[in-house]
């Protein structure tokens, strides 16, 4: 005997794990009902999954009354309090950690020396590089138009075999070529000095704590909700030209940034 309703099969956990961070994207970006979510493709950019998976955690989140997509150019609206539902993932910054990383900001020494220096073995793996298509604001900060493909090498450092930096290093292929085939486990900005001549003059850094989902939350394992600092690093040379750009994410736990000013 059928009752006209289609029970909603359990999602599976990639399909679950996407549907918790869009809740915490929600509260993150404060979205409310009858807000609009991104797109499916800023979506999966943002929560660095495939668009399959962002496509199957709306239809469960339709399914459930969460959202309501409109025809034409509605696009997809929330209709439940999602914001308010990822709240209790959240996780405390635990400030008496057993192990604190210190990391130099603004310098162009390498996070394996860094850690050197501290007594612990750094090992990175080298987890996508190619030349891309990249986000709109990271072709700004090169200057160039958003149909400029850049150089991207995503990386996870591991200090004594605990995850400890997610990395994504952005550079403009045209004026390294042949760059994807050295060692990308070895500093960038070593490899650019070494086998290019480049000298980095500046390094401006933005430093801010966010909440982890997506792929660094995974990379770092570390649980959706956790506070990790990101840090946007902008590499330039003596005219002021974009050489490296990186945005870098630690465990706000366990990592601790240390800044340092010259004053003229």
């Amino acid at each position: 005997m059928t009752t006209g309703r289609t029970a909603t099969a359990e999602p599976t956990a990639t399909v679950g794990r996407a549907i918790h961070d869009i809740h915490l994207l929600a509260n993150v970006d404060e979205l409310g009902i009858g807000d609009h979510l991104p797109s499916e493709r800023a979506l999966a950019e943002r929560l660095q999954v495939s668009r399959s998976t962002i496509r199957a955690a709306l239809g469960v989140m339709r399914a459930r009354g969460e959202i309501s997509t409109r025809r034409g150019r509605g696009g997809t609206v929330i209709a439940a309090d999602i914001a308010r539902r990822a709240l209790p993932s959240r996780v405390t910054v635990n400030a008496k950690s057993a192990r604190i990383i210190d990391r130099t900001s603004a310098s162009t020494s390498g996070l394996p020396h860094m850690l050197a220096s501290q007594g612990m073995t750094c090992v990175t793996t080298v987890l996508d590089a190619h030349v891309r298509h990249c986000d709109e604001r990271i072709c700004q900060m090169f200057h160039v138009p958003a149909s400029q493909p850049l150089i991207r090498v995503e990386r996870v450092r591991a200090a004594d075999g605990t995850p400890i930096s997610y990395e994504q290093t952005y550079l403009d292929p045209r004026g390294y070529p042949d760059f994807l085939d050295f060692d990308l486990t070895r500093s960038i900005y070593q490899l650019l000095q070494f086998n290019y001549g480049a000298v980095i003059h500046a390094v401006e850094e933005t430093i801010e704590t966010i909440p982890g989902f997506g792929r660094p939350a995974r990379a770092l394992r570390q649980p959706s909700g956790t506070p990790l600092l990101y840090v946007c690093s902008r590499a330039t040379d003596a005219l002021g030209n974009t050489v490296v750009v990186s945005n870098d994410i630690y465990p706000a736990a366990h990592v601790r940034l240390t800044t340092s000013r010259t004053l003229r």
